[in-house]
Parts: structure tokens; C-alpha cells; sequence
């Protein structure tokens, strides 16, 4: 027989996760006490502990006894959130090249790529690219680090998994030939060219992201022509 060893806290934050990074639950939207209690069927206790937590995730702002705001955005939030994730990685790639086995962390990185590669397309490749770089933080052998790159990486995630979709499959392909490019330079212990590699990666994401937003206004403003 298997057992859920997940608190309360724990399985409700987890559900309220992944809606909020599916989309189920809009940006911008308001989170509730009394109306998860009476969803979940559980006291006040375990809604705020996931709320505390989404909030260490930044997924929720703004809380007060009633409930938290679901997180909000536009282009400056992805960019800020973008870099900060981007220096995060490449102080990882840094730290793990110096404090590391670099086959060590080679092997970690290609069974990632070869993960992503079988996923593509589907919500596990977000999971896989996320153990990708994480690897990096992994080896960083820094705690703080750890802390900064998960907080980021789950704004980011949100971000990408909700605006990537028009063009997700090519997307998702770059990103699998970036980061073979990246386990290349790591293991030809160049790895000012893997933080190069990385950086020209997340700066892609920016100009992604940039014409999908953009792309999107745009059919906004024509529906509401048409209106």
C-alpha cells in the first residue's frame, strides 16, 4: 500500500502550484482563505502554511488575513526575473567548474538532456531543463545559491510555460542544442564559454518573449477593432 507522506500544507501548496502555472489560476487573481478552506475541506492552518509558501516562490504578493494576490506581470518583470536567474546560473557554472568534478557533472547534465530530448513537448521537458541548470547549482556547493535559483526559476517557469505555447516545440529544440553546446564547453573545462553559451541562451528567451507579448497586444487591439 502506498502512503502519502505530503502534509495537508504540502499537497494543497503543490495543487495551487501547478494551477497557478498552468494558468488555471489567473495573474493577478485573488487567493482566498475561506474559499480554499471550503475547497480542500481543511482549517485555516494548512491554507496559510502553502500560502506562506507560494509567496517564498513569488507566485503570490500582498497577503493578508483574507487571503494573497496571485502575481501579476509585463515585459520588465520577465526581464528582471530573466537576469537575475542568469547570473544565478553562471555563478553556478562558475563555482561547480571550481569546486567540482567536471565529468561528475557532465554525467548529471547529459542524463538531464537525454530526458529532455524524450519529453519534448510535453510539461516534463519544463521539469528536465530545470534539473539541467539546477545541476549547476547543485555542484555550486552553495546553499544561499540554491535558495536564490529555486525562488527565480519558479517565476520564470511560470512565465515560459504560459507564453511559449505558439512557438514551444522550436523553442524547446533550440534550447536542447544550447545545452549540448554548454555540456562541450563544461567538459573542455572552458567554462567561460558555457557561462557565454548560457548567457546567450536567457538573452534568447528575452527577445522570445519580448515578440510574443508584442505579438499578443497586437490581436488584442485587432479584436477590439473588430468589436
Amino acid at each position: 500500500m502506498l502512503i502519502n507522506k505530503k502534509t495537508l500544507s504540502d499537497q494543497i501548496y503543490d495543487i495551487l502550484k501547478m494551477e497557478i502555472l498552468k494558468r488555471e489560476i489567473p495573474f493577478g487573481s485573488k487567493l482566498v482563505n475561506r474559499v480554499l478552506q471550503a475547497r480542500f475541506g481543511v482549517s485555516s492552518s494548512p491554507i496559510r502554511d502553502a500560502i506562506n509558501r507560494l509567496n517564498q516562490d513569488g507566485l503570490v504578493t500582498s497577503i493578508d488575513k483574507s487571503g494573497a494576490t496571485v502575481v501579476d506581470f509585463d515585459y520588465d518583470f520577465f526581464l528582471e526575473v530573466n537576469e537575475i536567474l542568469l547570473y544565478v546560473i553562471n555563478t553556478g557554472v562558475k563555482l561547480s567548474f571550481e569546486k567540482s568534478d567536471t565529468e561528475e557533472v557532465c554525467k548529471h547534465l547529459e542524463e538531464y538532456l537525454s530526458l529532455q530530448e524524450k519529453y519534448i513537448g510535453t510539461d516534463e521537458f519544463y521539469d528536465y531543463d530545470y534539473k539541467f541548470h539546477k545541476t549547476f547549482i547543485e555542484y555550486s556547493k552553495n546553499t544561499r545559491l540554491k535558495k536564490i535559483f529555486k525562488e527565480y526559476n519558479v517565476l520564470h517557469e511560470m512565465l515560459v510555460r504560459n507564453y511559449y505555447e505558439p512557438e514551444t516545440f522550436q523553442i524547446q529544440e533550440d534550447s536542447i542544442k544550447m545545452h549540448k553546446q554548454i555540456i562541450d564547453a563544461f567538459r573542455d573545462k572552458d567554462y567561460k564559454l558555457a557561462m557565454d553559451l548560457t548567457e546567450e541562451h536567457y538573452k534568447g528567451a528575452e527577445k522570445i518573449f519580448k515578440k510574443i507579448l508584442e505579438q499578443r497586444e497586437e490581436k488584442i487591439e485587432e479584436d477590439d477593432f473588430g468589436d
